[in-house]
């Protein structure tokens, strides 16, 4: 699975280079080297993209809430038309299907980095109480299997002073329900009761049957990549049987023999 690992801290208004248009057909060369570099910061990438095509954005139509003071910009890492304000609503026309970015609508429209923004239906305003402190999740639904300790600790929170409810063991398998923003915990359903395991120790569980949860449809592509050639897309509620994951993109054989590869965003384990 992929890790949305940012820098906290102060968000930095950096200014763009000035440049001439870039076709909106595609992402830039060096914005795919930004993204896929490990240590990748949205707010201190600069660059002069500032066009996206939205022609092809998945629909979402829903109030999302900003979680951190995050830019909005004219298109996915583009010039910055001003920010979003913690803790209120914005209403998320859609998600950009080749990178993590929400088009939002309203006084200032533009493109918001998608770890900064949670269904307004699933957002917990954070708390100083040190017994009662609220986590925004990024909604993930996959089998994962305990790897690389014999034991791992289940809290009651995603932090390494949760307190421990359960020691799981090498090679059980978990259902994990998201990704705590901003941190490197997963959210799970074990036993019942939510509860947090650090994602060092979860790798998905495969071949799993999954279903698309997009509302139109979800591009297939010939590669582990954004850039790779759209090869056929699924519907909503289409099954597939994932063989792989890689770096965030399932592997799946298509109807025609033909190896497929769909972003696991938008994909839902099959209890």
């Amino acid at each position: 699975m992929k890790k949305r690992n940012l820098i906290a801290g102060n968000l930095l208004a950096i200014a763009l280079l000035a440049g001439a248009q870039i076709p909106v057909s595609a992402m830039p060369m060096d914005i795919e080297e930004a993204v896929s570099s490990p240590d990748y910061n949205a707010y201190e990438h600069s660059g002069s993209y500032s066009g996206y095509d939205d022609s092809e954005l998945i629909a979402i139509g829903e109030d999302y809430v900003a979680t951190a003071n995050a830019m909005i910009r004219v298109a996915p890492f583009g010039d910055i038309l001003g920010s979003v304000t913690p803790g209120q609503k914005y209403y998320v026309v859609g998600e950009c299907p080749d990178c993590m970015w929400y088009k939002i609508s309203g006084d200032v429209s533009g493109y918001v980095y998608a770890s900064y923004m949670v269904p307004a239906s699933e957002y917990v305003q954070e708390t100083n109480s040190n017994s009662e402190v609220g986590e925004n999740v990024r909604s993930l639904n996959m089998y994962m299997t305990v790897e690389g300790a014999s034991a791992v600790n289940v809290r009651t929170e995603p932090r390494k002073s949760g307190k421990v409810v359960a020691v799981v063991k090498e090679g059980e398998e978990i259902h994990v329900t998201g990704n705590v923003l901003n941190t490197e915990w997963y959210q799970c359903k074990y036993e019942g009761e939510t509860v947090y395991i650090c994602d060092d120790y979860l790798k998905p569980e495969l071949p799993q049957m999954m279903t698309c949860t997009v509302k139109s449809s979800l591009n297939i592509h010939s590669g582990a990549s954004a850039d790779a050639q759209i090869i056929g897309e699924l519907k909503h509620g289409d099954k597939i049987k994932v063989s792989a994951d890689e770096n965030g993109w399932l592997k799946f054989s298509m109807e025609d023999g033909k190896i497929g590869y769909v972003s696991d965003e938008y994909m839902a384990a099959i209890e």
